[in-house]
């Protein structure tokens, strides 16, 4: 009864010791059944980032309980949290979809006129004396443009081209809340960023505060965001300084 206990709690601390430690976890990335190389695999945890090789294949440092983010250039972000089963021989097996691409319909209508073209008109002879006693002389040159360029036309034209693109769409501060508490855990806060419990509500408000998280947002680039939240991290312990 004693080697038994004994047993079961040998066991039960090794299973511990694993689960807290970082160990190799490894995996395979494919999409529509076929490997899927260039998805960055992002340990939200720890910050760590690798990315997959021609076979769709990775292997990063995680333990227990860690968020692994899947993301990659016109593919659906995916986030995985790691369990017991998944550091064993068959390791992570992620399907990635891809971003539908949507195709504007444009209708071409051709106009057909029905008015027939008027014959060019022909301008009636002139004697020599008309010409010359005219209040305009055609034969001597004044200086005017008779068929001059449309100015307007070509200044509305000019315009057209400095019209300014559309502007990314403003996000509230409610909306990048909601962002940032569907993907990213209290865990990254505290152990990647190292803050205290108390300071994440005024770190993300000074976050908030800088108008790139909005163009961020927008973009829906984890890594990025990411990245930006570590660089602002280093700037919230410079002014608490």
């Amino acid at each position: 009864m004693k080697i038994t206990s004994l047993i079961a709690l040998f066991l039960f601390a090794v299973q511990l010791a694993f689960s807290q430690s970082e160990n190799p976890v490894h995996g395979k990335v494919t999409t529509e059944g076929f490997p899927t190389a260039g998805i960055e695999v992002i340990n939200q945890t720890s910050g760590s980032v690798v990315v997959t090789d021609a076979s769709g294949k990775f292997s990063i440092k995680a333990k227990v309980g860690d968020v692994l983010i899947f993301a990659g250039k016109n593919y659906t972000s995916r986030r995985v949290t790691l369990n017991q089963k998944d550091f064993g021989k068959t390791g992570v097996e992620t399907n990635m979809n891809q971003e539908a691409i949507q195709l504007v319909e444009v209708e071409i209508k051709k106009e057909v006129d029905d008015v027939k073209p008027e014959p060019p008109a022909v301008a009636p002879l002139r004697s020599v004396d008309n010409i010359l006693n005219s209040p305009t002389n055609m034969m001597v040159y004044n200086g005017a443009i008779i068929h001059g360029l449309d100015f307007v036309a070509i200044g509305k034209m000019v315009g057209n081209l400095f019209k300014g693109k559309k502007k990314d769409k403003v996000i509230s501060n409610i909306e990048m809340k909601e962002y940032i508490s569907d993907n990213f855990n209290k865990d990254f806060f505290l152990n990647t960023l190292q803050l205290k419990e108390d300071e994440i509500e005024i770190f993300l408000e000074f976050c908030y505060a800088d108008a790139k998280t909005s163009t961020l947002i927008n973009n829906n680039n984890v890594l990025e965001i990411t990245d930006f939240l570590i660089s602002k991290k280093e700037e919230f312990r410079k002014l608490k300084n």
